[in-house]
């Protein structure tokens, strides 16, 4: 096996370092064989440095060659940036950064905002991270694709060959469990490979295959760096066809009429339901008790349309006969500890086999009134319930309830 030409970098005018190489013998892919880099000595990235030049000694360094992917971390960027926050306005600068709130989700007493920002991604708090960023936390880049391209222009003229150019960062999949790096930013690189009109190794025609390239460049680049190796960088060399065409990776994410998940289960039944943004209630990021998940769902029926003068009429939980009709606060604060054993753990008093809802258990709807409209109200309310337990049963099954309309108690006339 041949060993790659090393450079030696001497200082120029200007500080960007001039490259000369060495007599070495290049190492040049083996097809088939796809090899992942870690670009090494980079160092902390402060704001105002020039990125490209930091990043082209260490290329020049591993022999960069042509049709390589150089994947970068896109926390590197915004520091170079100067994006940095005060940690206590970070949740302004959260809001700040979305475009969209998606979802919101608590563990223990913190709430978790999923926001699509502005280049297109779905990510957990806008993006906003504050893992390797002593001096606060940092956010991304509003154009992503730019930065990119910036970085690509720079690297491609100094190294004098095609090169392709990755932003990349850390973010879960939907249906998916932990996290992988992708694309938020490209230039030079073929993002989406089209493979339709091509066949299958048995022959079979391809009709729908638009292979993600980008992100799985990106995910492989992450084999080698990450948050706690302090490698910022990786080349990505061997790719068939990876620098032969130029996909801004904004063209990755689904948005608009083309996201088949806008919202989530709970969230879209609640906006059919005709909740506003700031009436949506928070569920939990891990499973919930089965008692908790009903209340919230009369909670949710019971608000109000807007320009709704309000329901006139009252929803409760009756437990089954013989049980207690009071249980402990479901919050998440800082009454009880947590885990298996505490209130949120299979075996607390709102677990499986919580007694209130035993055999007998059932949603009791008592009318404002005698009168007609009352009753119609109450109907409405009931029909509202059902919408709200069915979103809560998407996620895991709960009992089947009876919902019953009571009459009202009418006060006796003591003329």
């Amino acid at each position: 096996m041949t060993t790659s030409p090393h450079r030696q970098v001497s200082a120029a005018a200007g500080g960007r370092p001039a490259v000369q190489p060495t007599t070495r013998t290049p190492t040049r892919p083996v097809p088939g064989q796809v090899s992942v880099l870690p670009v090494l000595g980079i160092g902390e990235i402060r704001a105002g440095d020039d990125l490209a030049g930091v990043l082209l000694p260490a290329l020049e360094a591993m022999d960069v060659q042509d049709g390589d992917v150089l994947c970068v971390s896109t926390k590197i960027v915004s520091k170079a940036l100067g994006l940095r926050v005060d940690p206590e306005h970070r949740d302004a600068a959260v809001e700040s950064a979305a475009v969209r709130t998606v979802a919101r989700r608590r563990h223990t007493r913190v709430v978790t905002s999923v926001m699509q920002i502005a280049s297109g991604p779905v990510m957990a708090a806008a993006g906003v991270d504050s893992s390797n960023a002593p001096d606060g936390p940092l956010l991304l880049p509003e154009d992503p694709d730019a930065c990119a391209r910036d970085l690509h222009r720079s690297l491609s003229d100094a190294l004098g060959m095609r090169i392709g150019v990755l932003l990349t960062d850390t973010s879960s999949r939907i249906w998916r469990v932990g996290v992988g790096d992708i694309a938020l930013g490209a230039a030079g690189v073929t993002s989406l490979q089209d493979l339709r009109g091509g066949v299958d190794a048995d022959g079979r025609a391809l009709t729908v295959t638009v292979r993600n390239l980008a992100d799985e460049l990106a995910a492989a680049a992450d084999l080698v760096k990450g948050k706690a190796s302090g490698v910022p960088a990786a080349l990505v060399r061997g790719v068939p066809g990876a620098t032969d065409g130029a996909v801004p990776a904004r063209e990755l994410s689904r948005t608009g009429e083309d996201d088949w998940f806008r919202r989530p289960s709970l969230e879209s039944v609640w906006v059919a339901l005709g909740l506003e943004p700031h009436q949506e209630p928070i569920a939990r990021m891990s499973p919930e008790p089965i008692a908790e998940r009903i209340e919230r769902a009369l909670a949710v029926a019971a608000i109000p349309r807007s320009g709704d003068p309000g329901h006139r009429a009252v929803a409760r939980l009756v437990p089954a006969p013989g049980t207690a009709s009071v249980r402990p606060d479901r919050s998440d604060g800082p009454e009880g500890p947590e885990g298996p054993d505490g209130p949120d753990g299979p075996d607390g008093p709102d677990g499986p086999d919580d007694p209130t809802l035993t055999a007998g258990a059932r949603i009791e709807i008592i009318p404002a009134g005698p009168d007609p409209k009352d009753w119609i109200v109450a109907g409405s309310l009931a029909e509202r319930i059902r919408v709200a337990l069915g979103a809560e049963s998407l996620g895991a099954p709960l009992p089947t309830l009876a919902i019953d309309i009571a009459r009202p108690e009418i006060p006796e006339d003591r003329r």
